[in-house]
């Protein structure tokens, strides 16, 4: 598959900011995030529902999926940003304007529920977007580090961004040798699961998945598992990498399986590279993954390799 990287981001440039999920918990979030932003040098747009609240959504669908159409059909909009995660992405895929999203290409930003809207974007229209901090969840408290440096480096160079060694202490603790390439996909596993088999998850073998969740327990990752283990995409992948599983324990004083046993069992058999420990999830300090572009999985190493930059 032929992938369209965006164009690199520029100091001075339009910043978007939609909310395709859940809103912000307060106003103060979203006052924080922009700020973070314009002192950085970019100018900021909002989406004009941004702000909006339908219980755990920020807004209808419609309103929330105009922000998006809107923001990719502005000329002066560099890049998008999203609010934050939460819930909702699924409900807008069907109302993606997919004219204007093929004539207007650009950067798009966002993690957890926001998994559903890269993956899609990479089905219909073969874009890398980048699964990364959020304006309300990460750049409110203020990026920093190897973290917000990776960040801007994959927004702003047309070089690939700096390998990333994988952590050996975390769970689950899993490593299955040797070394593939393929392109990058995936995010929150939950979100993965539950586009498998609809027309919005890419087509796309000797792929590598990326993999990361939160709040769930061992067993719902097993059944979650289970369900990715017999597709055609999983047969053929090249690679899976797992990030950080934040707050996946078993319930206290119930017999569980540990992560490790739960990946294990269900990768039996399978010969492609297996590892997990990247620094990536609903986590302090996670670094920024582009989907769709070429990566090198080293499971010997523990590194991931990305072989191309996520924007041109």
């Amino acid at each position: 598959m032929r992938v369209i990287r965006p164009k690199a981001l520029r100091r001075g440039d339009v910043i978007g900011i939609c909310a395709p999920a859940s809103p912000a918990s307060s106003s103060n979030e979203l006052a924080r995030g922009i700020s973070y932003l314009e002192r950085l040098g970019y100018r900021v747009e909002l989406g004009r529902n941004v702000g909006r609240r339908r219980g755990y959504l920020a807004g209808t669908d419609r309103e929330r999926a105009s922000d998006l159409n809107q923001l990719f059909a502005d000329r002066d909009v560099k890049a998008i940003f999203t609010l934050r995660g939460g819930y909702g992405t699924q409900r807008i895929l069907p109302l993606l304007d997919h004219r204007v999203i093929r004539r207007n290409p650009k950067i798009l930003v966002g993690y957890s529920d926001i998994t559903a809207l890269s993956l899609a974007l990479l089905t219909k229209f073969h874009l890398v977007t980048f699964s990364g901090p959020m304006v309300a969840s990460e750049m409110a408290p203020g990026l920093k580090g190897e973290a917000e440096e990776q960040f801007w480096r994959c927004l702003t160079s047309t070089h690939p961004p700096s390998m990333i060694p994988c952590s050996a202490t975390r769970e689950p603790r899993v490593r299955k040798g040797r070394v593939s390439e393929g392109r990058l996909l995936g995010g929150n596993l939950s979100m993965v699961a539950s586009l498998v088999g609809t027309r919005y998850f890419p087509d796309v073998s000797a792929s590598i998945l990326f993999l990361e969740e939160i709040d769930e327990r061992p067993y719902r990752i097993d059944r979650m598992l289970r369900q990715l283990r017999d597709t055609p995409f999983i047969r053929n992948a090249a690679g899976v990498v797992f990030g950080r599983f934040t707050g996946c324990t078993a319930e206290p004083g119930k017999p569980s399986l540990t992560l490790g046993q739960v990946i294990g069992d269900t990768f039996t058999g399978h010969r492609f590279p297996l590892l997990s420990g990247l620094p990536y999830g609903h986590t302090k300090g996670s670094l920024t993954i582009p989907h769709g572009v070429k990566a090198r999985l080293n499971a010997s190493r523990r590194t991931l390799e990305f072989l191309e930059a996520g924007v041109a």
